[in-house]
């Protein structure tokens, strides 16, 4: 993750006594790790599941236990003084029934009671004590005075049972404080009646008084074209290709934290929409393109990623194709599909800012500068398909990134995610920098 995301943000995050307290440290990793400075509040019970020691060695600062433990400076008030966000996780049935009764009866409920900063609360607990009518109305009630709330997910669960109520994955968490920290989205409480409960819309005076500054992405509209496409031989038959999607998912997603408004358009995969991103779901090479063309006109940035076929069968079969009819020899007649990263790099109006992917197996350089120049592309990132350790499936990717006057730069082996993080940050600087400079040439 980039350190711009979360720099010189003050987050406090507030501990309270769930088995998921171990979680904590993870999600504490990663706020200090982009650049937040964190300040840790633990229930006496917290305490007791994780050591302050281990969050004091994250943070760099005392952990606060105790409501009286610097009581000249009434340090359960000053914690949160200039705090950008207040964050419980988790979240037990205990301390949100205390929230919502106003209750400050130890360090953590006193200061969030004294909190003038938004709040976000992960609750964690047993499904049970989930769908008790008392929790859901706490946690409904917290919600219209303003307090954020991201909804557990369905799991095992520390008592062995299955069901709703574990306490999401710190990363899911993160990207939420992201998109929240960057005024991207309210974070609506998904509860278990037939409609979802609606997002604060008027934060309360005294818990949302301070949504701070837009992130470098916010503002932008990009779409981004993922996973492979299928074309039909017959209803039990189609052609198709390696493409996971797992490295235009990984775009999204970075491109939705950074605070953009991202729209994906995805061909056949197993995985799941990234948070805040708005997903199309398409089959063949035509209805990908279909679906580029009614977004396209809306978007500053177009990333296409996906594997898309180059040819289709001129006539699709009605029926599903016996071998005991053809012999020992096939011959099926294909046409080549529309080519849709070309079709957007050149468009004439509204064209947006042009990202392809090369994914190549030999004269790796020639190729991906020739179909930059032929596609009318802002940009390229090539891909060596060839290595299986970084190919197609892989979790892992290394790429250069080529405009018309050459290579810009390298990355070596790494995750995809690590590498969508630096390649969304880059997409953003080169697309800022293309439109300063038409606006200099208008002058």
């Amino acid at each position: 993750m980039s350190q711009l995301l979360l720099q010189n943000r003050k987050i406090v995050l507030g501990i309270t006594g769930g088995i998921a307290a171990y979680k904590a440290c993870e999600l504490c990793r990663l706020l200090v790790k982009n650049g937040a400075d964190v300040r840790v509040v633990m229930t006496e019970a917290a305490a007791k599941m994780v050591g302050p020691a281990t969050l004091s060695a994250l943070t760099h600062h005392e952990v606060m236990t105790d409501v009286f433990q610097d009581a000249e400076g009434i340090d359960h008030i000053a914690i949160t003084n200039d705090a950008d966000l207040y964050v419980v996780a988790p979240a037990t049935a205990n301390s949100i029934a205390k929230f919502a009764c106003g209750l400050a009866d130890n360090a953590l409920t006193t200061s969030v009671l004294a909190s003038a900063c938004p709040i976000v609360i992960a609750p964690a607990m047993n499904t049970r004590m989930l769908l008790n009518p008392a929790t859901k109305q706490n946690l409904k009630t917290l919600q219209d005075r303003g307090v954020y709330i991201i909804a557990p997910e369905d799991g095992e669960l520390a008592c062995g049972d299955k069901g709703m109520g574990r306490m999401r994955n710190p990363e899911d968490i993160f990207s939420y404080i992201c998109a929240l920290l960057n005024d991207h989205i309210a974070l609506p409480y998904k509860g278990f009646e037939p409609e979802a409960l609606p997002s604060p819309e008027e934060p309360a005076a005294l818990t949302q008084t301070k949504l701070l500054p837009k992130s470098h992405g916010a503002g932008i509209k990009i779409v981004i074209t993922a996973g492979p496409t299928e074309e039909h031989i017959d209803p039990a038959r189609v052609i198709t290709n390696k493409s996971s999607g797992k490295m235009g998912y990984a775009l999204a997603q970075m491109a939705a934290t950074m605070g953009a408004d991202v729209t994906l358009i995805s061909g056949p995969t197993h995985l799941a929409t990234p948070n805040n991103v708005k997903r199309v779901d398409v089959t063949s090479a035509s209805q990908m393109l279909d679906a580029v063309k009614s977004q396209v006109g809306q978007a500053n940035i177009f990333i296409g990623c996906a594997a898309v076929s180059d040819y289709r069968l001129i006539e699709p079969m009605h029926t599903k194709l016996k071998k005991e009819d053809h012999g020992e020899f096939l011959t099926l007649e294909l046409v080549k599909n529309e080519d849709i990263i070309a079709y957007v790099g050149h468009l004439d109006e509204d064209r947006p800012f042009t990202v392809g992917f090369a994914a190549e197996t030999d004269n790796f350089e020639d190729n991906a500068r020739e179909k930059l120049l032929r596609k009318k592309l802002d940009l390229i990132v090539l891909n060596d398909v060839s290595d299986p350790e970084i190919g197609f499936n892989s979790n892992d990717n290394a790429a250069s990134v080529f405009n018309e006057k050459g290579i810009v730069t390298s990355f070596g082996k790494m995750s995809k995610v690590k590498l969508a993080d630096l390649l969304m940050e880059l997409i953003l600087a080169e697309y800022k920098s293309s439109r300063e400079s038409e606006k200099k040439s208008k002058k």
